[in-house]
């Protein structure tokens, strides 16, 4: 699927790229056709305004000349163009580039042509032409030879073209790398969407099938009394709270952040505290060394229970994850008005490619953790979540073999 997802895209990028530049190079040579066509119809239109005894041919002026005609002898000549017509006319010549056959070759082309201006081709090489009917008696032709700039032009369109197809390279490279930027995200995802629906099939499927078992083994056995099943019934609601748990910690992660928010000042030092106090027995129960420093009187504004979770999920995982003999440090601080918390605890760390999935949903460091060890998944999840809500940050450092930090940045 995403085979067939890079090839569409990056054909999409290619045309899309070419297209682009193709654009702006034909931008460029329309630019510079039209530059080369109003800078000679200026010059045919200042020479035409000028009286034909007042042009003097010299080196520096333009190749053009101009020639004059009576209307009667100019429709006299029409069927003899293809003869010699120069000597009906009077021509004045701007530059000594032209000789009589020459002048007599182009001019058999304009009067051939019945456009009053017109780009011709004479013996290779180019002129732009334009005739005017003066007071109804002459008319007057100036001639400019435009060569160069045709040859100019010819050049350019060759060189813009070779730069297109050139740049074809160049767009199949670009279009490669911005392709896999692209798609590459999208895959991850799908990867992780995958990943999570089969880490919650599982979590669903674990006590629901623990459930019906005792369901089952209860059902075999009906002739018993509830208290003597105590036993089944107890293992059936452990399974049922747990599946209970589940779904109340997914749908407060969907929750939160969403709907009315209660924004309480907190006392964040007292909060820390009381967390600490609370599972103050199990630290004792693992034999974990306690470390806290706690800034007094840190006031947040926020929500409690939100902010509850967030050191709940922080402090419980420390403990979790810290083996017997272990300790764990807790500081909380405030600074330049934002929030600064930091849990660390000594252990067997973790790898530097799971650093960045620690926070997703389900996710384990080790798959082969078991689930009372490892909890449900979605402790951290959470816990990014609450910082996010308040705009925070939330960033995982970790020593394999040594230790993991937490820390945590609320602004206030």
């Amino acid at each position: 699927m995403f085979q067939a997802l890079r090839r569409k895209f990056m054909l999409v990028n290619m045309l899309l790229i070419f297209f682009i530049l193709s654009a702006a190079l034909l931008g460029f040579y329309v630019i510079t056709w039209l530059s080369s066509e109003q800078s000679a119809t200026r010059l045919i239109n200042t020479y035409m305004s000028m009286p034909l005894g007042e042009i003097h041919s010299s080196s520096d002026t333009p190749h053009l000349f101009i020639s004059e005609i009576d209307v009667a002898t100019y429709d006299y000549i029409q069927p003899l163009i293809d003869s010699n017509i120069f000597k009906y006319f009077k021509t004045s010549y701007a530059h000594d580039s032209f000789s009589s056959s020459q002048t007599n070759n182009i001019l058999s082309e304009v009067v051939a042509k019945d456009d009053i201006a017109a780009r011709i081709r004479v013996d290779d090489r180019f002129y732009k032409y334009q005739k005017q009917k003066i007071n109804g008696e002459r008319i007057k032709i100036v001639v400019l030879d435009v060569t160069t700039s045709t040859q100019h032009l010819r050049s350019t369109a060759f060189t813009l073209i070779t730069i297109a197809l050139v740049s074809l390279i160049f767009v199949y490279f670009v279009s490669k790398l911005i392709t896999e930027l692209s798609v590459k995200p999208i895959e991850e995802m799908f990867k992780r969407q995958g990943e999570f629906f089969s880490d919650i099939s599982h979590e669903l499927r674990t006590p629901l099938t623990a459930a019906i078992t005792n369901l089952a083994v209860i059902q075999a056995n009906k002739a018993e009394t509830v208290q003597s099943q105590e036993k089944w019934v107890g293992f059936l609601k452990d399974q049922l709270d747990r599946l209970v748990n589940l779904v109340n910690e997914m749908l407060y992660l969907e929750d939160i952040g969403s709907g009315v928010e209660t924004n309480e000042r907190i006392n964040f030092s007292e909060l820390v505290e009381q967390q600490i106090k609370g599972l103050s027995a199990y630290i004792n129960e693992k034999g974990l060394g306690l470390n806290v420093c706690i800034q007094e009187e840190v006031y947040y504004h926020g929500e409690l229970e939100a902010l509850t979770r967030l050191v709940s999920v922080l402090v419980d995982n420390a403990i979790k994850y810290t083996p017997e003999g272990g300790s764990i440090s807790l500081n909380l601080a405030e600074a330049e008005r934002r929030v600064y918390l930091t849990v660390e605890n000594s252990g067997e760390g973790i790898e530097p490619e799971d650093l960045d999935r620690v926070f997703d949903r389900f996710y384990r460091v080790r798959k082969s953790r078991s689930r009372n060890e490892g909890g449900q998944g979605l402790g951290l999840a959470i816990a990014k979540s609450v910082v996010e809500k308040y705009g925070g940050t939330i960033k995982i450092t970790s020593t394999v073999g040594a230790n993991t930090i937490f820390s945590v940045e609320l602004p206030i």
